[in-house]
C-alpha cells in the first residue's frame, strides 16, 4: 500500500480522451469487478499523484499520459473504517497510437468508450457515470515557493 497509514487510503484514477472517447478498463477482483470503470490504483510513498496515475494507466492498458487538471474527488469510509480517498486526473494522451491493451491480471478488458456508451451501459460503475458527467477540470497553476516546505514535488490546482 502507498500510505503510511493503513487507515487510509490514497488512490487516483486517470481519465484519458482519445477522439471523444475515454479510456476505461474492467477489473478482475473487487467491488468493481466485471464493470467498466477508469484505470487508476493506489499511490504509493515517494510517488505524486502525477506519477502514480501515469504508471497505472501504463500499466493496466499500456497508454501513455500526462496529467494536466484534477476532475474529481471521492472520499468516503468503509465498512471496515478505513478512509478511501480517490483522485480522478485529467490526462493528455501521450501516444495516440497505441491501443489499449488489458495487462490480463488486474484488467480483463480496456477501451475507448463514448460519454454517451459509457451513461447508457448497466456495466459502468456508478462513480465512472459521477465522473464522466464532471466537465470543468482544476488545472495546474504557476507556483513559485521562495520558502523550503520541504517539498521534493508540488504542484497546486485551482
Amino acid at each position: 500500500m502507498g500510505t503510511r497509514d493503513q487507515d487510509v487510503w490514497l488512490g487516483v484514477a486517470g481519465r484519458l480522451e482519445r477522439k471523444g472517447k475515454i479510456l476505461v478498463v474492467k477489473r478482475t477482483y473487487g467491488p468493481t469487478r466485471g464493470l467498466w470503470t477508469l484505470p487508476g490504483g493506489f499511490v504509493h510513498g515517494g510517488e505524486t499523484l502525477e506519477e502514480a496515475v501515469a504508471r497505472e494507466i501504463h500499466e493496466e492498458t499500456g497508454c501513455r499520459g500526462e496529467a494536466t487538471g484534477i476532475i474529481a474527488v471521492r472520499s468516503g469510509v468503509l465498512r471496515n473504517g478505513k478512509h478511501d480517498t480517490l483522485i480522478v486526473l485529467t490526462l493528455k494522451d501521450m501516444d495516440p497510437d497505441i491501443e489499449p491493451r488489458p495487462d490480463g491480471r488486474e484488467i480483463s478488458e480496456a477501451a475507448f468508450l463514448t460519454p454517451e456508451e459509457i451513461l447508457a451501459s448497466p456495466e459502468s460503475a456508478e462513480f465512472l457515470v459521477a465522473s464522466t458527467r464532471a466537465s470543468a477540470a482544476l488545472t495546474v497553476q504557476p507556483l513559485d515557493l521562495f520558502r523550503d516546505y520541504g517539498y521534493v514535488s508540488c504542484r497546486i490546482y485551482g
